[in-house]
């Protein structure tokens, strides 16, 4: 629905709001007092790598302790997903980088409708805060899979260095192609070869902000067939060209 970023500053403009969608508040550099509707509900502290949530029609009341900077966003939420008040958010280098690519269009002139690249970054921070309360539900039903743990490691290893097979992924630990998507599926809520695919955009995200690199040697370094394909993967999964997102997000 809207994004702001909040430069750093000594107070928040206003103590409390009340908002129609779910709304997000996270630091990227300080540390702020909040509480959700009921002003005798004991006041818990949010700092980097946490993002704190209300829901519609609930009122937020914040208090920074230091100078702060920070992201905001309204938004909405289709099915039956919820979200708890917190979430720490663990991959906090993939949370600064967001962070990053956020506040650089933030600085550009967004219109009243955002643009799908923020609102592509933004869904990175759900997916985090979805990822992190997925885990946590595993740990309190007693239902972690260390197994789909061990394949994820796996991957995540492997994934820039050579082109995964399915089925050597399986047979590394000694199930079928079959049982590895299901039993990923169910942790990750991805299969394992969109999981490979998420690490390698990830790292030609980097590589088209960060270096002069051609699109030929980045899908060489990500492990894409060429540099057509690579351009098609990419658009598909991130709605942008990697040449359009280079020049949006180029430091």
């Amino acid at each position: 629905m809207r994004y702001y970023y909040g430069k750093q500053r000594e107070q928040f403009s206003l103590t409390e709001d009340t908002y129609e969608g779910w709304s997000m508040l996270a630091a990227e550099s300080g540390r702020f007092s909040f509480v959700l509707d009921d002003n005798a509900q004991e006041n818990r502290i949010a700092e980097f790598g946490e993002l704190v949530f209300c829901p519609p029609g609930h009122t937020l009341r914040r208090l920074a302790l230091e100078p702060i900077s920070f992201h905001f966003a309204e938004f909405t939420l289709s099915g039956r997903w919820t979200l708890p008040d917190k979430v720490r958010i663990k991959d906090v280098g993939r949370l600064s980088s967001t962070f990053r690519y956020l506040q650089e269009q933030q600085e550009e002139d967004l219109s009243d409708q955002l643009r799908e690249d923020v609102q592509h970054l933004f869904e990175d921070l759900l997916f985090m805060a979805y990822r992190e309360q997925l885990t946590a539900q595993q740990k309190r039903s007693g239902t972690i899979d260390p197994l789909m743990n061990q394949a994820a490691a796996y991957i995540e290893t492997q994934a820039l260095e050579h082109e995964l097979s399915l089925k050597g992924v399986a047979l590394t630990l000694g199930l079928s192609s079959s049982q590895l998507t299901r039993r990923f599926q169910a942790v990750y809520g991805m299969s394992p070869v969109r999981y490979a695919t998420k690490i390698r955009l990830s790292r030609a995200r980097l590589l088209l902000a960060e270096t002069p690199d051609t699109l030929d040697a980045i899908a060489e370094q990500c492990v894409f067939q060429n540099a057509f394909y690579f351009s098609r993967v990419f658009s598909q999964h991130m709605q942008i060209s990697p040449s359009a997102y280079r020049r949006t997000f180029r430091v």
